[in-house]
């Protein structure tokens, strides 16, 4: 051979000799690019699961204005929010929640622990790994509730019409409709409350100042564990009927028991209620026109065929419900066997005191007046199926707890606050 063609041979050979080791080195330059095109991956995957956790803290956060921490509860909960906010672009990867209550008892802390999403970083036979997030939500404060409206499947659940005026400064206004039109008005109408809360939306127009929010967390009846009242046997009276009684400086006087057929206040009659508990049973409460009716730590319960009450045009109603007993802190309490939708009425401009909770979870509260109403009370709490103020009422909800020794009932009035993350 000579020793051109040698230095041929030796140049062929080297040549392959490269293509070997190009060939070889290849998946290991691809698992390097992989790992770098993984990372990315990564980074997105721990910014999802962050989000993941933040959501899933504050979900269960809230359930702690429901009630104490329950861990099956809030282990469920949090399980749901969490695949819900994280969606790993729709890879199938493993999700671990674990949820804790910390020791103030108003803050949970959920981890989340996830999969490595893993494309081309496995040529190298790297073990993708998992990723952790891990965030802290608590309960801030407190907010003042002092309307509900319970019914979530009607619409117009809270109905403003023509010019009427709610006002609940500094306390909450809630419908549990989840219908878009949830919370209904009319354009002369004005509401003003630290917020107006909407399980679904808001229908119509008019006037709101304070926030207003659709898509509301219903609240659960507040009052739904608190026992009714015993009537006693047999009926203090039946078909009662004060008629022309009293004068200004001298008062009829009624004492508390079973009112069987309902009890009616005629007009022109000044009325003192003895302090108590009233059972109207099997018929209506009335006070009619002109009619004078005052009560302190009077309670009424409103049991039977047609056991509603109505306060007619230019009665004069003060009331302070019971600081003690079955009824404490309760004006009105409707048996929960009763029908639903049943109009309970307020059609006088002189219901100028009504301290209390008016309990109305099977009925309609309607206040069809043409001026204030309630506004020297020291508060008012209405729980009610549904709720209508038609032609101009002014309706006030006050919310002067210290002012009364008339209690809030345990779950109104003051119930915990707003969720905030803390890390």
């Amino acid at each position: 051979m000579t020793p051109k063609s040698l230095r041929l041979a030796f140049r062929a050979s080297t040549s392959g000799g490269t293509l070997v080791l190009f060939a070889l080195a290849l998946p290991v330059l691809m698992g390097i690019g992989g790992v770098a095109v993984d990372y990315g991956t990564w980074v997105k995957q721990r910014s999802q699961l962050q989000a993941a956790a933040d959501a899933a803290a504050m979900a269960a956060a809230r359930e702690l204005a429901v009630n104490a921490f329950e861990p099956l509860r809030m282990q469920a909960v949090a399980e749901s929010w969490a695949k819900k906010a994280f969606p790993a672009d729709g890879a199938e990867i493993g999700l671990a929640t674990t949820v804790s209550s910390l020791d103030d008892g108003r803050s949970v802390q959920v981890r989340l622990t996830s999969e490595r999403q893993q494309t081309l970083s496995g040529m190298l036979a790297i073990v993708p790994g998992t990723i952790e997030a891990s965030s802290v939500a608590t309960l801030r404060g407190q907010r003042k509730v002092c309307v509900i409206a319970l019914d979530p499947a009607s619409s117009a659940t809270i109905h403003l019409k023509s010019n009427a005026w709610l006002t609940a400064k500094g306390c909450d206004v809630h419908s549990n409709a989840v219908s878009s039109s949830g919370i209904a008005s009319d354009s002369g109408i004005q509401v003003t409350a630290a917020r107006v809360c909407s399980g679904g939306g808001f229908s119509g127009q008019g006037t709101f100042y304070g926030s207003r929010i659709g898509d509301c967390r219903g609240i659960d009846d507040p009052l739904a564990d608190r026992l009714a009242p015993s009537p006693s046997a047999g009926c203090t009276a039946t078909k009662a009927s004060v008629v022309d009684k009293g004068t200004a400086g001298g008062r009829h006087l009624l004492q508390p028991g079973t009112y069987c057929g309902g009890l009616f206040i005629g007009g022109n009659s000044y009325v003192s209620l003895a302090p108590g508990e009233y059972v109207i049973k099997d018929g209506p409460f009335v006070v009619d026109s002109n009619a004078d009716v005052r009560g302190d730590g009077v309670g009424f319960y409103l049991t039977g065929t047609g056991s509603t009450f109505q306060f007619l045009s230019n009665a004069r109603v003060d009331f302070n419900a019971p600081r003690s007993g079955a009824m404490a802190g309760l004006l009105f309490f409707e048996d929960r066997a009763a029908p639903l939708l049943r109009n309970h009425e307020i059609k006088t401009n002189y219901a100028s005191n009504m301290t209390g909770t008016v309990y109305l979870s099977r009925g309609r509260f309607v206040v069809d007046a043409t001026n204030d109403v309630a506004q020297q009370s020291a508060f008012t709490v209405i729980v009610t199926r549904q709720m209508l103020l038609t032609a101009n009422p002014k309706l006030t909800i006050n919310t002067n707890y210290g002012a009364t020794t008339v209690p809030v009932p345990k779950g109104l009035g003051q119930t915990d606050g707003d969720v905030h993350l803390i890390r």
